[in-house]
């Protein structure tokens, strides 16, 4: 049985609001990660942290009460934490490895096929492994998730509307008549999501001004055509914008009510908060002409075409092959060490019968040595290769009597 465990809350169970309660900035992150990884029969932890979701996964022996880590680390008063629970999702063994892929192949999002979550999988993996927390087990399960997320987008044709949440928050504000050709827009955050909205305003004609907090740095990197200023002149700017958005990683606001009430302005402001958790003062929507979208308020009741099922049943059937090809290797993972072990004595062998041709070719005995390193070396890769060859396609049963013939044969010699 895989001994993995995963715990998560996201957009399909939760609101912004709750959602927000267990977002964490990296340091948080690496908090909670160090924290499960002290528990006892804990070999490694990654944890996925977006907009949309945050979900932890553990390597370990036995089940964990990770909630409560969870909790903990995120001081959730207990008062609350009973109501909170129901809105987590615990999966463990081959169902959290087939939620992974699922996510990780767009299937699991708010926008089926979009291409964020790729990144974030990636990202996630990296920032575990920089804290020395991520284990052989999940390293390979996140690589794996990648590498089948890839597959999906490559080799699957879901059909695609709007593949990032400012996009579909774009399109629906259209549909609801608003317009942005030539209008002024004020972009807080010039990280990804930041970028990603200023290009998709820029296409609709918008003008674009984009903060940042290097203003006189040229390292600071904003699409082409959009102007910049320093985050802190942002209250300055907005009398000027028809809309601002503001897409950050801040955990705190970056927008206040007492920061808006009294600028000077003769027009109807439209703010989008497309962070979690959120930074725009959702009390800013009392104030005269001004009104306050959160993520939550776009991408919903969208539904699924039949041209998009279609096509996620065959993403499906891709998933189901990579679950059964991790479920393989995690089989066999402890086969790993006898296979090198035997890799090195076959290979021993065959350096040492070649041993007595290279001394008859009347070679220097340095070049001997060289020729036999060289060999043995070789052999070894490609005695492993076969072995790991054979156990990717061989019944684990089958394959450990291989195993065990292979040492007898070692042993007699």
């Amino acid at each position: 049985m895989i001994k993995i465990q995963m715990i998560g809350i996201d957009h399909s169970r939760a609101t912004v609001a709750e959602r927000e309660l267990f977002s964490m900035t990296k340091a948080k992150q690496k908090e909670l990660m160090e924290a499960v990884i002290r528990q006892q029969g804990v070999d490694g932890c990654v944890l996925l942290s977006t907009c949309n979701r945050t979900e932890l996964y553990v390597s370990l022996e036995t089940e964990l009460d990770l909630y409560s880590l969870v909790c903990h680390v995120r001081e959730i008063p207990k008062a609350d934490q009973s109501h909170l629970k129901t809105l987590f999702c615990n999966r463990s063994g081959d169902e959290a490895v087939r939620h992974l892929f699922l996510l990780t192949g767009g299937l699991k999002s708010r926008i089926i096929g979009e291409d964020q979550i790729l990144t974030q999988v990636r990202e996630a993996l990296e920032y575990a492994r920089l804290c020395d927390v991520a284990d052989t087990v999940l390293k390979t399960l996140f690589r794996m998730a990648v590498t089948i997320g890839k597959k999906i987008k490559t080799q699957v044709a879901i059909p695609k509307g709007n593949t990032s949440a400012i996009a579909a928050a774009l399109c629906q504000l259209e549909e609801q008549g608003y317009c942005f050709e030539g209008q002024e827009c004020l972009v807080i955050g010039n990280g990804e999501m930041g970028r990603l909205t200023a290009r998709a305003f820029q296409e609709r004609g918008a003008n674009v001004t984009v903060t940042v907090r290097q203003y006189h740095s040229g390292e600071v990197k904003i699409p082409e055509g959009c102007e910049r200023i320093h985050y802190g002149e942002r209250y300055i700017k907005i009398p000027e914008c028809r809309y601002v958005v503001s897409a950050t990683a801040s955990p705190n606001l970056t927008l206040e009510k007492d920061g808006i009430q009294g600028l000077p302005h003769g027009h109807k402001m439209t703010f989008i908060d497309l962070a979690v958790p959120r930074d725009i003062d959702p009390e800013i929507s009392d104030l005269e002409q001004a009104e306050v979208f959160n993520i939550d308020d776009f991408q919903t009741g969208a539904g699924v075409s039949e041209a998009q099922k279609v096509q996620i049943a065959v993403a499906q059937k891709l998933v189901e092959e990579e679950v059964a090809e991790f479920t393989s290797w995690y089989e066999c993972k402890d086969m790993i060490p006898e296979i090198r072990e035997l890799g090195t004595l076959a290979a021993q062998d065959v350096s040492w019968r070649m041993g007595k041709t290279f001394h008859e070719m009347n070679l220097s005995p340095e070049t001997c040595h060289q020729l036999a390193d060289a060999v043995e070396q070789t052999a070894a890769k490609v005695f492993q290769k076969m072995l790991f060859g054979v156990r990717d396609y061989a019944d684990t049963d089958v394959m450990r009597e291989c195993l065990d013939a292979l040492e007898q044969v070692w042993e007699k010699e």
